[in-house]
């Protein structure tokens, strides 16, 4: 069985791969931090509900989890455009990474969805920044 802990890990570690040799790739944190200096990426349980356990008749638990992309300051054009660039399809972007591997190293058996639900201002350790939030459930 797969705990919440192994799988943050291992979405972190996915998009560290999948987004090496960008600004943020270097800057991707399984968990919060205090603060943070953007741009960075954080993974963390979704905060409307993280497990839904045994959603199968197999005991197969899903996860719910957040991606938050904190970019710092809109007024930059090029963080706009950067920003973009991670929410597209293709390129270096968070879903072309996961895509690479939808099993997350094998710790889930696959990665069922991957949504967009924030744009704009986000907060961030109680400091309202420009980003994205992306929530991803696997199973």
């Amino acid at each position: 069985m797969t705990d919440i802990d192994d799988v943050v890990t291992a979405l972190a570690s996915r998009l560290t791969t999948g987004l090496a040799g960008t600004a943020i790739g270097g800057r991707v944190y399984a968990y919060g931090k205090d603060s943070g200096d953007p741009p960075f990426i954080a993974v963390l349980p979704s905060p409307t509900g993280f497990v839904t356990f045994d959603q199968a008749m197999d005991g197969i638990d899903d996860f719910a989890l957040t991606i938050k992309v904190v970019m710092g300051s809109q007024d930059d054009r090029a963080n706009q455009a950067e920003l973009l660039g991670y929410l597209g399809r293709t390129g270096t972007s968070i879903y072309a990474a996961i895509a690479g591997d939808r099993t997350l190293g094998g710790t889930v058996d696959f990665v069922n969805s991957i949504q967009g639900t924030a744009y704009g201002d986000i907060e961030w350790g109680g400091v309202v920044m420009y980003g994205a939030e992306i929530q991803v459930v696997c199973s």
